[in-house]
């Protein structure tokens, strides 16, 4: 047989080629949401071994210092456990000196640990420092200008602050630190709202925690006083409402949740 009596090659039509990318797109519109939800979960799992991490360092400044939880109040204070201002898009927010000057850092001298792997917050590009912060009722107030009594002040019922290891009679029940929206963080001294003793409810997010779908798919992480972390999902249907600091949601039942694990009734 000659070469010229052999068949030619068939190719792909365009309406063939058109079944082809059809397909691998209908395979992919399928795979994507997957991909999504797998990426969600590592973040996840990043973001609470993370604060797993921080919260064994917690546990060991108290360790170190007779009991002396370390302080959590932020202004004109050498003491506290982190220093600096992350707040959205400003220069300071990308600052690892203030990781490395707050109190924990000799404890596990790991920048990285400070942050979320979703958090968005960055300036030019350069991820922020840090995306948790922790519970305003954990840790003495040694700062001359640090209030003695509760805040907010709406939670005068409660223990202004736990100084001491010892005062914490409800370990598991109580957080320690907590994973922050990029829109709500600043200080590292996250301000919850304990219940109102009457209503039982609590009423405005004076601080609120990560609170998107690409921060984990609306959840957040939290460590509490006995070492152990769990992530929390976002139950009321307002919450994700949520834009701005000082936003008032009364009665939703992820902020009096928060808020009631924040703190003790005296």
């Amino acid at each position: 047989m000659n070469a010229s009596s052999k068949s030619p090659k068939k190719a792909f039509t365009l309406i063939e080629l058109l079944v082809v990318i059809g397909i691998i797109a209908i395979l992919a519109a399928f795979l994507l949401p997957a991909l999504n939800r797998a990426k969600n979960k590592a973040q996840r799992v990043a973001c609470q071994s993370n604060l797993r991490q921080l919260g064994l360092s917690w546990g060991m400044y108290y360790g170190d210092n007779n009991g002396l939880l370390v302080e959590s109040y932020p202004v004109n204070n050498p003491n506290q456990w982190v220093q600096g201002d992350v707040k959205l898009g400003t220069p300071d927010c990308v600052n690892l000196n203030n990781i490395i000057n707050g109190k924990l850092y000799s404890y596990n001298p790991n920048v990285n640990l400070y942050r979320c792997p979703a958090d968005k917050n960055n300036y030019n590009g350069k991820p922020a420092a840090r995306s948790f912060s922790m519970n305003s009722f954990m840790g003495g107030r040694s700062s001359p200008e640090a209030p003695q009594t509760a805040v907010p002040g709406t939670a005068n019922a409660y223990m202004p602050f736990f100084a001491k290891d010892s005062q914490l009679r409800l370990p598991s029940t109580l957080w320690v630190l907590i994973d922050e929206d990029e829109r709500s963080i600043n200080d590292g001294f996250f301000v919850p709202d304990p219940p109102n003793t009457v209503s039982g409810q609590s009423s405005i997010w004076y601080d609120f925690p990560a609170d998107s779908g690409y921060r984990h798919n609306y959840t957040f992480a939290l460590n509490f006083a006995d070492g152990h972390s769990e992530v929390w999902r976002f139950l009321d249907r307002r919450s994700p409402l949520v834009r701005v600091n000082r936003t008032e949601q009364s009665g939703n039942i992820d902020l009096t949740r928060l808020g009631r694990a924040s703190s003790l009734l005296k």
